[in-house]
């Protein structure tokens, strides 16, 4: 039987779109073993992997969120570096012996391109995201690139001291060539629609958009009493979440309280797990607060969703044809929410790439526009329709299997 390896990054974003693939491999008889998180494992079970959890203290959901908080991307990019640096060697310890015909591993998850590389076996990334190049900086303003330039100078210390310490520690025959992040493969697996990616060079013959497939199984998520009178409540919902590894402050969601509460719909807050309901207690009848929501139960009732533009969150709320407020904390998710409203599907507030709060009416003038135009819905359910073109799960199985094909056959011609 043939088996592969998952390696994955501790985060709902970038474990979810994985999740159809990995199915999809279990369905044709290929044994996947998936590394991640014990916050993970039902997830994984799921789909019919064998679940292996990271050790304690290397690398979570919460170590990457608390980096994003407190530095931003160059500050995840540290420890993921330390997080390679630990977890290399603990992998090809347990692997070295019996070693997997193939590698995949999430394109930011370092550690397993280098485990590729060191086991000398295909590697296959999934690269969950877009690719972003220099040429952003041209569709910034000149407050949001110092913005963009402070937080990464802040980090810059901390991330080349990691770098250094992982050099000494593998050297560089392991390490992938320029840049690190995101981290391709011998085959590169995007589960996003081709036309979110905008030109770049590094999309070679061995990348394949094969779109998201999103995996509608059920989950253990509970809904209570209150969000299913919600969620069947005729009234219009609006959707509100800024993603598991953002938090977009208390300031935030209480211009939100304020903005929405003489709106004509119903507002799901999802305020992250650092607040709360209680942190909200004078929200008004039509606003509902929890720390976390059952994000495709929602979305599939939902008019409006106001996102950050992570990619997973924009492929499931298009999946189910809802337009968006997209009000981005990172370059990446300005130029994903930009795709979107240059495809007539939604708007975006670009206030906090630079630090800047969102006015209360303004925020509120855009989720009323979009629950008024009807246009806005139109566009967003006619790129629902894109999502599928590129194969989804089944073409992303498809490439694996032809990779592995290619990789037996090279062997036999070498060893006979």
């Amino acid at each position: 039987m043939i088996r592969i390896i998952m390696i994955a990054i501790p985060a709902a974003g970038h474990v979810n779109p994985s999740v159809p693939l990995v199915r999809e491999l279990v369905r044709r008889g290929i044994n996947v073993t998936f590394y991640v998180t014990e916050e993970f494992r039902a997830v994984v079970e799921q789909a019919g992997a064998t679940f292996r959890a990271y050790p304690d203290g290397t690398i979570s959901s919460k170590v990457i969120a608390d980096a994003n908080a407190h530095g931003g991307s160059a500050r995840v990019v540290q420890r993921l570096l330390e997080a390679a640096q630990t977890l290399l060697p603990l992998l090809e310890s347990e692997l070295r012996q019996d070693p997997p015909d193939a590698v995949m591993f999430d394109s930011n998850a370092l550690w397993g391109r280098m485990l590729a590389t060191s086991l000398r076996r295909p590697g296959i990334s999934l690269m969950t995201t877009i690719l972003v190049n220099a040429s952003v900086f041209r569709r910034l303003t000149v407050r949001e690139r110092l913005a963009v330039v402070w937080e990464s100078a802040t980090s810059l210390p901390g991330t080349l001291g990691a770098r250094r310490r992982l050099l000494r520690s593998v050297g560089r025959d392991l390490l992938p060539s320029s840049p690190m992040f995101p981290t391709r493969g011998d085959l590169t697996i995007f589960p996003i629609p081709a036309w979110i990616q905008s030109p770049d060079d590094r999309c070679d013959a061995s990348s394949h958009f094969v779109g998201p497939s999103i995996d509608t199984a059920p989950r253990t998520e509970e809904i209570d009493a209150q969000l299913e009178r919600l969620l069947e409540d005729e009234a219009p919902l609006v959707v509100v979440s800024l993603g598991t590894l953002h938090r977009g402050g208390e300031d935030f969601f209480r211009s939100c309280i304020e903005a929405f509460a003489a709106l004509p719909a119903n507002v799901l807050l999802a305020v992250g797990r650092a607040m709360g309901p209680a942190d909200f207690e004078s929200a008004p009848s039509n606003i509902v607060v929890r720390a976390v929501v059952p994000q495709l139960a929602v979305l599939r009732q939902a008019a409006v969703f106001v996102t950050h533009g992570g990619m997973n969150s924009v492929m499931e709320g298009l999946h189910f044809g809802v337009p968006m407020v997209v009000i981005p904390q990172q370059v990446e998710q300005f130029l994903i929410g930009q795709a979107v409203a240059d495809r007539g599907a939604g708007l975006v507030l670009r206030h906090h790439l630079s630090g800047r709060k969102i006015a209360t009416k303004e925020l509120r003038t855009v989720v009323k526009t979009l629950l008024d135009d009807s246009s806005y819905t139109a566009s967003a359910r006619t790129l629902a329709a894109t999502l599928s073109e590129g194969g989804g799960a089944m073409e992303a199985a498809d490439q694996i299997e032809r990779l592995l094909g290619r990789a037996i056959q090279t062997c036999h011609e070498i060893f006979g």
